[in-house]
């Protein structure tokens, strides 16, 4: 009998795992590398070329489901994201501002688009592929620009006026 108890609980603790831990990090580690792929294959594409409106299409797609794991990730996801050392606001935020290449409302250089993209392996830990002195880079860039988004939103905050209603 307790043979049996024991095989039902350890049979109950891997389905346990599987679906509370190993589907939702599988489910990440898939879209990771569908927004690797997608970036690749469009971060470079101009708004003349006639595959322009797929590329936004993919590029943002990819960026809706990045940042909605972002959002609403298991605790199985976050401790896997914290491991790994993923950034997945940084990588929605990379793949939101490669999609504005190939809309062409504004004018985005080829290398932007490149350090963009190269901003997103880095998010991703995917940047083995990348130079040293190139990943410290971006780093340095993105920390620059989230304290000057830090300093700016404070000083909003600190010089807003103050309500002057009465009663």
């Amino acid at each position: 009998m307790q043979e049996v108890v024991t095989g039902v609980g350890a049979a109950a603790a891997a389905w346990l795992a599987l679906y509370f831990v190993g589907k939702p990090v599988a489910a990440l580690q898939q879209q990771r590398i569908a927004a690797l792929q997608t970036a690749e294959r469009y971060y470079a594409v101009n708004p003349a070329e006639p595959d322009s409106a797929e590329a936004v299409k993919a590029l943002f797609e990819a960026g809706v489901a990045v940042r909605t794991y972002d959002r609403a990730w298991s605790t199985a996801t976050r401790l896997w994201c914290w491991a790994c050392g993923y950034d997945l606001d940084l990588a929605s935020q990379c793949l939101f501002g490669l999609s504005e290449g190939p809309r062409g409302e504004m004018e985005i250089p080829l290398e932007a688009r490149r350090n963009t993209l190269n901003a997103l392996y880095v998010a991703l830990a995917a940047d083995k592929h990348l130079s040293r002195e190139t990943v410290v880079a971006i780093k340095d860039m993105v920390a620059q620009t989230k304290a000057a988004y830090r300093n700016k939103a404070s000083a909003e905050v600190t010089s807003a006026p103050a309500s002057t209603e009465t009663t």
